[in-house]
């Protein structure tokens, strides 16, 4: 009879330990009602102090626009009750909106006009002053083919 008090006591305390929790992450514009293209268990230890998985979100959602949901589950926190905190998984699911990236198609002419405009070095040298020389000479080069 103590035996089985015991255990239910047991398994009452691994029940009302065992607590769930979601975070949920958006990229982009989001995609909470996307594919989902990516589920699977992050391992970690010693309650979820210990571990660390990185995940490519630009290789799974091209488009970029994803919704990331990390949580744990009942039997996330079922498995780290039995294992008194030893290891704690999470379930990580990741949902992609459709659509990639665009194809833009110029054509040769209207590539050298965007690269030989005014605009183009100005903004060059704006967002990266280190390069601006590079893209001054190749604008020339642009120039002098375009003469010949």
């Amino acid at each position: 009879m103590i035996r089985s008090g015991r255990a239910a006591v047991t398994l009452g305390l691994m029940l009302v330990t065992t607590a769930c929790y979601e975070h949920t992450y958006t990229v982009g514009l989001g995609a909470p009602t996307g594919a989902v293209v990516y589920e699977e268990w992050h391992n970690h230890w010693l309650g979820g102090l210990i571990g660390e998985r990185n995940i490519d979100v630009a290789l799974l959602c091209p488009s970029g626009n994803a919704t990331i949901h990390n949580e744990q589950s009942f039997l996330n926190g079922l498995v780290e009750g039995l294992t008194v905190g030893i290891y704690a998984p999470t379930t990580v699911k990741i949902l992609c909106r459709s659509g990639g990236s665009g194809d833009l198609g110029l054509s040769p002419d209207q590539v050298s006009s965007i690269l030989t405009s005014p605009a183009f070095l100005q903004r060059v040298g704006r967002l990266l002053p280190g390069r601006l020389e590079e893209a001054q000479l190749g604008v020339e080069a642009l120039q002098e083919d375009a003469q010949d």
